[in-house]
């Protein structure tokens, strides 16, 4: 196959993965078990063990077992990867330390389920029901998935923070969208939502993230992991660090954003 081809047919492959990411943006609202389920065929639990054994293949180098994850033939940047044992020779080329790293840091509990797939990182992997028995396979890997726009829904950060559940979702042109629900209810639709966050400065030199969402009278300041949390250790289970200012009180401490599981 020509250079020109590939590239038409790797494109037009992209294309129609955007495309599934974007139609399940409103299914991301359901719990992470009813999306597999209904959205990309996927039992929860075979999901799970699927995702369990990709990080522990990948995290401890066992490059055989990692490759055979994959579903052949597997397009690719670099070239078709045409079975098990061309992606053990090109393994460094194709779990590349962004994919890698995408994979380490991604939360099952935070996984972006569209049509097509599912979705780790902003893209790097995406896993499906593949091949003639369905099995859960890697359907693509992408080391340049983090230059892309994340598809609209994609969680960046999820926690609760003094009886508010707080989560920063990718709004699907580049920016972040904010939705807010209050104690003692964390269901259903958000109390509050901020559509699209103040331009946000880049990336910390430890890779932490901060966005600003504001209306008339409440600024949120919402931050992953900040470098400097080792000065002061937070709590165990804490992801990120929210403040909220309001008009008559514009100066709250930050406090810790604790975890929260679906």
């Amino acid at each position: 196959m020509s250079a020109v081809r590939y590239g038409v047919r790797w494109l037009v492959v992209l294309v129609l993965a955007v495309c599934g990411w974007g139609l399940s943006a409103r299914a991301q609202e359901e719990p992470l078990a009813v999306r597999l389920e209904q959205v990309a065929g996927i039992k929860p639990e075979a999901a799970r063990a699927f995702f369990d054994a990709l990080r522990r293949n990948v995290g401890q180098s066992e490059r055989a077992a990692a490759c055979a994850m994959v579903a052949y033939p597997l397009a690719h940047a670099t070239g078709v990867v045409k079975d098990a044992a061309d992606c053990a020779v090109r393994y460094d080329v194709l779990f590349s330390i962004p994919v890698r790293r995408a994979i380490g840091k991604q939360r099952f509990e935070e996984l972006f389920v569209g049509k097509t797939g599912v979705l780790i990182g902003a893209g790097e992997v995406a896993f499906a029901l593949a091949g003639p028995a369905r099995d859960v396979r890697i359907t693509s890997l992408n080391t340049d998935a983090v230059n892309a726009v994340p598809p609209q829904g994609k969680v960046f950060l999820a926690c609760v923070s003094s009886g508010q559940k707080l989560r920063v979702s990718a709004d699907g042109a580049g920016g972040a969208s904010l939705s807010v629900w209050y104690a003692p209810n964390f269901t259903g639709a958000p109390g509050r939502e901020f559509p699209k966050a103040e331009p946000p400065g880049p990336p910390t030199t430890c890779g932490s993230r901060t966005w600003v969402f504001k209306d008339d009278t409440r600024t949120y300041t919402i931050s992953e992991l900040p470098c400097d949390a080792y000065m002061s250790p937070p709590p165990m289970g804490s992801v990120g660090r929210v403040s909220l200012s309001t008009s008559p009180t514009p100066d709250n401490e930050p406090l810790w954003c604790r975890d929260i599981q679906d």
